[in-house]
């Protein structure tokens, strides 16, 4: 359950960041990262916040009236799509950082 708590703020502050600076999606990437059990769900939930990134900015961009320019901006959409995945994945290699528990 904490962990949960934890993760929620963390990705709050993370979006909060990424609203001015695309750093907040690699913060992000290294929150989800950290408190995931796995590597397999490290990468995984890296990259779900990566996506969950991208489909906030299509709703800002929905908001302003703009995403039927965007659908048909060509390269621009496929690199506004891979910066949040890309980077979100890379934060979440954090994983690797935390300390091997051993049961000796």
């Amino acid at each position: 359950m904490r962990r949960a708590a934890v993760g929620t703020v963390g990705v709050v502050a993370a979006f909060a960041l990424a609203w001015v600076h695309w750093v907040g999606l690699l913060v992000g990437g290294i929150v989800v990262g950290v408190l995931a059990p796995s590597w397999s769900r490290a990468l995984a939930t890296g990259v779900g916040f990566g996506l969950l990134a991208w489909l906030g900015f299509l709703v800002v961009l929905a908001d302003a009236g703009r995403l039927a320019a965007y659908w048909g901006s060509g390269q621009l959409l496929y690199v506004s799509f891979a910066i949040p995945v890309v980077l979100g994945l890379v934060g979440s290699l954090a994983y690797g950082l935390k300390p091997i528990e051993r049961a000796d």
